[in-house]
């Protein structure tokens, strides 16, 4: 009895032992504890985060708000989830909220700081506040390496307002860096250079592939048909080439305005105002 009576009190003596330790070190918090618990935290703010994705894909507005709340209240750090936050809290209406969360962001260090400037445009453009919209999406052309969203809605808010020749400066740009095999593959590599920018060997790797550009080796990636035919049905696309030829028609010069009316219509022969346009623009020439 007395063997078993010292064999339970060692036991004891050890647990203590370990808990005391453990308790030590929790308090000191050592870097390897550090890290340890930082990677544990970033896993499960990712999770919240994902989930906060998939609620705002739904429409669940109120559901991905909290599932990002929790996210951040977990890993601070976590920006995609912020930036998801500030969407959710916009679709709700609660704008000066997400217009605070983006500034503190900016003010931060944004890591793609055009997602930001695109966001808050829309928040502009929801206000009225034209001024701001404008200024936003330039931003977003000056830093985005896919700009061509942006430079669509600034071509578009021109048009609105009549203003012909800043919008086709625009709808320019927006033709540049349109949806194409080409653009989407340099496109591609530039999102990657910023993704991957600390990491050296492949950011050289990236940028001999941007210097070379795009080549039939890199067509070969993609599945070139397919992707092709989805372009030539594309109705922003479409809308784009008819302002641009009415651009130019409002201006008095119908000519140049044609080949727009022409491709608009190739690419949706079914719209009746491309149809109307361009037919009109043909009248005009032959008087």
């Amino acid at each position: 009895m007395e063997k078993l009576n010292k064999y339970v009190r060692r036991v004891l003596y050890f647990i203590w032992s370990c808990l005391l330790i453990f308790a030590v070190i929790w308090y000191i918090e050592p870097v390897w504890l550090q890290g340890i618990s930082s990677q544990g935290k970033i896993v499960e703010g990712t999770e919240h985060k994902l989930k906060g994705d998939e609620l705002l894909r739904q429409s669940d507005f109120e559901g991905a708000y909290s599932s990002y709340s929790r996210a951040l209240e977990i890993e601070s750090s976590l920006q995609s989830a912020a930036i998801g936050k500030a969407i959710a809290a916009e679709r709700l209406n609660h704008n000066q909220e997400a217009l605070a969360i983006y500034d503190k962001l900016l003010s931060e260090g944004a890591e793609k700081p055009y997602e930001i400037y695109y966001n808050l445009a829309t928040i502009y453009e929801k206000n009225r506040d034209r001024e701001k919209t404008i200024a936003a999406l330039e931003k977003v052309i000056d830093t985005s390496p896919a700009p061509y969203d942006a430079t669509v809605r600034l071509a578009r808010l021109y048009f609105t307002s009549s203003q012909w020749k800043k919008a086709l400066y625009y709808y320019s740009l927006a033709f540049e860096t349109k949806p194409d095999m080409k653009n989407d593959y340099l496109n591609t590599l530039r999102s990657a250079r910023i993704i991957y920018q600390l990491d050296e060997d492949l950011m050289n790797d990236i940028d001999k592939l941007i210097e070379t550009g795009y080549t039939e080796a890199a067509a070969a990636l993609y599945y070139e048909s397919p992707y092709m035919e989805s372009l030539k049905s594309d109705p922003t696309l479409a809308r784009i080439y008819n302002d641009a030829g009415y651009c130019y028609a409002s201006l008095g010069d119908v000519a140049a305005g044609l080949p727009f009316f022409q491709q608009a219509a190739k690419i949706q022969p079914d719209n009746e105002e491309y149809r109307q346009n361009l037919e009109r623009a043909q009248q005009e020439l032959k008087e």
